[in-house]
C-alpha cells in the first residue's frame, strides 16, 4: 500500500464513488488546482502496470490543506515530485506514482535514502498507446495541447511546493519528469521565470528528465525560453535518453525536430554551457534488462526509467544525492553510458 499526495488541473468527472478526473484542463485561475491524497493497493514491483486506487481523501480546492500535508511534514523521508507523460489517465498517473515510490524504496540505499514521500502532479492527458504515435496522432496532439495549457497550473503547484519547502528542513525535494511531462515543464519553467524575475534559490535538489518529449534544443532557447532557466529551479539536472526509444522516434516524425529524450541536446559536449556541477547526461540506449516483454509493454523502450532495474538504480542514487555506478563516461560526448553497445533486448 502507498499513499500519494496529488495535485491536478484535470476537470472532475461527474458520478458517485471515488473522485475521478478527465482529460480536459480547468480554466486558468488561482482556484484551478485540486489537491488530495490517494491510497494505492496491490502494487507488484514485478508488474509496472499494477496498482489500484482504493481511497481518495476529501478534495481541497486551490492548494494542499494542512491535513493533507501533515503526514509529509512529519515524515523523515525525502520528497519526490512526479510528473507523468502522455497517454496517462488519472488512474494511470496515480498508480504509476505509487509504483515509482515502490521501486525506489526497493533500491535499498544506505540509511533509507531511497524511501521517498511522493507528490504527483497530474495534468489532463488521456489513455492510449504511446508506442503508436502515428496511429494515435489525434490523441497525441490532444495531450500536447493539454500539456501546453497546464503550464499555468504547474506554476500554482510550484507555489505550493515553495511553501512546503520552507517546512521540511534540510530534507531533499526532487523532481522526476517523464515523457511529455517535460514538454509541459518547458512551458511552465518559461512562464514561472517570466512571472518571477528574481526567484528564490533553486527549489529542487535534483531534477530528473526521463525520455523527455521536448525539443532537443530546449536548454538553449534564447530569451529565457523553454528549459533554458531550469538550472535556476534545480541544483542538479540529469537527463536520461535512449536512441532506441520508439516513442521518441515517432515524436521526431510528428514534431519534425529531434527530441531531448532521443539523444540529449545537440550541444551536450559543451561543458562550458553545461556545467558538470549542474548537468549530467545518461545514455540508456541498448537497454538489456526490461521487466516486461514487448507483448506486455509495447512502449517499454519509452518506459525504461521504470522498466529497467539498471536505470532505476541509477535514478534512485541520483535522487538520493549519491554518485551512481555507471558503465563508462565519454568525455568527448559528455555522456555516461549504462549499457554496452549492441541491440536492445
Amino acid at each position: 500500500m502507498a499513499s500519494i499526495l496529488f495535485a491536478t488541473n484535470r476537470q472532475q468527472k461527474a458520478g458517485s464513488g471515488l473522485p475521478d478526473f478527465g482529460d480536459e484542463p480547468l480554466p486558468e485561475n488561482p482556484s484551478s488546482l485540486i489537491c488530495a491524497a490517494a491510497t494505492v493497493d496491490a502494487i507488484d514491483i514485478g508488474q509496472p502496470s499494477s496498482g489500484t486506487i482504493s481511497a481518495i481523501s476529501p478534495l481541497n480546492i486551490g492548494g494542499f490543506s494542512d491535513a493533507q500535508l501533515a503526514p509529509i511534514i512529519a515524515s523523515p523521508n525525502d520528497i519526490l515530485v512526479f510528473v507523468h507523460g502522455a497517454a496517462n489517465s488519472f488512474r494511470d498517473a496515480i498508480t504509476r506514482a505509487a509504483y515509482n515510490r515502490t521501486w525506489l524504496a526497493a533500491a535499498g540505499l544506505p540509511g533509507g535514502r531511497s524511501e521517498f514521500d511522493v507528490i504527483a502532479f497530474t495534468w489532463p492527458s488521456r489513455s492510449y498507446n504511446i508506442a503508436n504515435v502515428i496511429g494515435d496522432y489525434f490523441d497525441y496532439r490532444h495531450d500536447q495541447r493539454s500539456a501546453r495549457h497546464s503550464a499555468y497550473h504547474f506554476g500554482l503547484f510550484l507555489q505550493q511546493l515553495v511553501a512546503l519547502n520552507d517546512r521540511i528542513g534540510n530534507r531533499r525535494l526532487n523532481l522526476l519528469c517523464h515523457s511529455m511531462g517535460n514538454y509541459m515543464l518547458g512551458g511552465a519553467v518559461e512562464l514561472w521565470f517570466s512571472n518571477n524575475p528574481t526567484p528564490p534559490p533553486p527549489l529542487f535538489d535534483e531534477v530528473v528528465l526521463a525520455a523527455a518529449d521536448e525539443k532537443a534544443t530546449t536548454f538553449a532557447i534564447p530569451h529565457n525560453g523553454r528549459l533554458s532557466n531550469l538550472w535556476r529551479l534545480g541544483r542538479e539536472i540529469t537527463t536520461y535518453y535512449n536512441t532506441d526509444d520508439i516513442a521518441m522516434l515517432l515524436s521526431h516524425v510528428v514534431n519534425q525536430n529531434f527530441r531531448l529524450g532521443y539523444d540529449g541536446p545537440p550541444n551536450r559536449s559543451d561543458t562550458r554551457f553545461f556545467s558538470p556541477n549542474v548537468y549530467e547526461f545518461v545514455d540508456c540506449s541498448n537497454v538489456n534488462d526490461f521487466i516486461s516483454s514487448k507483448l506486455e509493454a509495447p512502449d517499454r523502450t519509452h518506459q525504461y526509467y521504470r522498466q529497467s532495474p539498471t536505470v532505476r538504480a541509477d535514478i534512485a542514487a541520483s535522487l538520493a544525492g549519491l554518485t551512481p555506478t555507471r558503465l563508462r563516461y565519454d568525455p568527448v560526448a559528455n555522456a555516461y553510458f549504462l549499457f554496452p553497445p549492441g541491440f536492445t533486448a
